[in-house]
């Protein structure tokens, strides 16, 4: 049974806001339907168990948990997961009626997808939102029943399926933490501390616990003991080695998850991290470079390397594949970057002029005009 936090009805609309669990899906959701709240509106925000465990960010909105499964796998796989959809649009067709909601939007993962089939069957308008630079398989699939497109680029692959019309550029938005954060670039002189932040989005990454410390150790004792690394690492040995960067004279401060992460964005020279459109955002946003690594998976994951290609040609940061991540080549990378003074504020200033803070405004203005009259 679904769980169900329920907001009495208003003057205005209520409108549904549908998101996979990770937080790539879910925070851009959350900026939305805080946009939409201080407009006036009522929301609902419909996810999935993992999504529900963001309880900070769901804080004061009301949200339905619904079942959800992929669609990968062979036969039984899809028929279980097919009898789990239907279960699901059932669940949240009845919420729907029952809450008045007057239009969904849909930010992608497979999630997602329930509530746009119900939306639709209750003949709601339904807008869908893509973060990255091509869209995901879940909107793919979406995009012949969807009323308008919105975008968090100029430019995004996988589109054919909806008249170009009906495509906004909005942006991505961000979390009211992140704009928060924006500021000038942090002041990097050749004997000032450099500012390191590594985090790997929701699930963290292994890969960066384990080739970003012994690359740190590798640097010339110089640029080393002029680093202060915030790493967000869940591994066993995490004090371990906290403890081997500070005796090398590494100011180190290694944890399994940081829920200040607009603070560190505002305190950091330089962020290595994942290539998720909501973390992209969050760096162009508050205007930060980055080492971009993306996931090393192909199919619908092969979006992150699109990402982390397309800002790295752009100038916010540079792209390494996690296969040629080793200790040697980024310690080779990050002493080219740490011994200038010139690379790192440039990279910023190109991101900043790419982050788009009015994108829950912008999206949440296309949300009213397309509410039914």
């Amino acid at each position: 049974m679904a769980a169900t936090q329920v907001q009495g009805a208003g003057a205005r609309p209520t409108i549904g806001l549908a998101a996979g669990g990770t937080g790539g899906h879910l925070f851009p959701a959350e900026a939305l339907a805080r946009e939409l709240q201080r407009r006036g509106h009522d929301v609902v925000i419909y996810t999935e168990r993992r999504g529900a465990q963001y309880a900070r960010a769901l804080e004061g909105i009301p949200h339905v948990v619904l079942p959800a499964r992929s669609l990968a796998g062979g036969v039984v796989g899809k028929l279980a997961a097919a009898f789990t959809i239907a279960r699901a649009t059932v669940q949240a067709r009845r919420d729907m009626k029952r809450r008045g909601v007057a239009l969904l939007a849909g930010f992608g993962g497979y999630p997602s997808f329930a509530p746009a089939v119900a939306a639709k069957s209750l003949k709601l308008p339904l807008l869908l939102h893509e973060q990255a630079t091509r869209v995901s398989m879940a909107n793919r699939r979406l995009l012949a029943y969807a009323d308008a497109l919105a975008t968090s680029f100029a430019s995004v692959a996988g589109a054919d399926g909806i008249d170009p019309a009906r495509i906004t550029e909005t942006g991505n938005p961000v979390r009211a933490e992140i704009l928060a954060a924006r500021g000038a670039y942090p002041g990097l002189s050749a004997d000032a501390p450099i500012d390191l932040l590594v985090v790997g989005g929701s699930q963290s990454a292994r890969v960066f616990g384990e080739v970003v410390p012994p690359a740190l150790l590798a640097l010339p004792v110089e640029l080393r003991t002029r680093v202060r690394l915030a790493l967000q690492y869940k591994g066993d040995d995490a004090d371990a080695i906290a403890a081997r960067l500070r005796d090398a004279g590494i100011a180190a401060d290694v944890r399994p998850f940081f829920d200040d992460m607009g603070a560190r964005l505002r305190a950091a020279h330089l962020v290595i991290a994942r290539a998720g459109a909501t973390t992209a955002a969050d760096l162009l946003t508050v205007g930060r470079p980055a080492i971009f690594v993306p996931i090393p998976h192909g199919g619908s994951r092969d979006e992150q390397r699109r990402n982390a290609e397309t800002l790295a040609e752009a100038g916010v940061g540079w792209c390494v594949p996690e296969g040629e991540l080793t200790a040697e080549a980024l310690a080779k990378l990050l002493s080219g970057l740490f011994a200038s003074t010139i690379k790192l504020p440039q990279a910023a200033a190109v991101a900043a002029s790419m982050g788009r803070p009015q994108a829950a405004a912008n999206l949440a203005d296309l949300v009213e005009r397309m509410l039914p009259r």
